[in-house]
């Protein structure tokens, strides 16, 4: 991932973000290893302290959260959260609708249409197409693929 400006948020704005990512990947009630790879990953880029990182996975499951993180979130916190948070969503192969629920709620808290959370959608879309032609063009072996030589 490339550096961008969720680290320059204020550390209690870095918590909301990452407890959102967290809230997203919980929704459909299972937590998968792509799902975690990806919010670590964020929690990381974030620099979100690793004490913190324990306190905010503590949450897992704790969806009734989101009113009290939506509640004076800065509306930079939200976007980040939204970008980040389709892409947590999508780890897994496809979006659950509790998980469509949060991010169309957080989109609402942040000011944007259902076009531009539509185009957001269609950006998580072309950015995995990016990345499985990154492992075609290497010939790296596909998740639960093996590359035969």
């Amino acid at each position: 991932m490339f550096c961008d400006g969720v680290a320059d948020l204020e550390p209690s704005e870095r918590t909301r973000y990452a407890d959102l990512l967290v809230l997203i990947a919980a929704a459909d009630g299972e937590l998968v290893r792509e799902e975690i790879q990806v919010l670590e990953g964020f929690m990381g880029r974030a620099m979100v302290h690793p004490e913190a990182r324990t306190s905010i996975r503590r949450g897992l499951f704790d969806t009734t959260r989101l009113a009290n993180l939506l509640k004076n979130a800065e509306t930079r916190t939200l976007r980040y959260a939204l970008r980040d948070g389709a892409l947590v969503a999508a780890a897994d192969g496809d979006y659950d609708r509790r998980e469509l629920r949060i991010l169309k709620k957080i989109a609402t808290a942040a000011g944007l249409s259902e076009a531009e959370l539509k185009d957001l959608f269609d950006w998580v879309s072309s950015g995995w197409e990016w990345h499985a032609n990154g492992i075609h063009l290497t010939k790296l072996p596909a998740q639960n693929d093996s590359l035969s030589e």
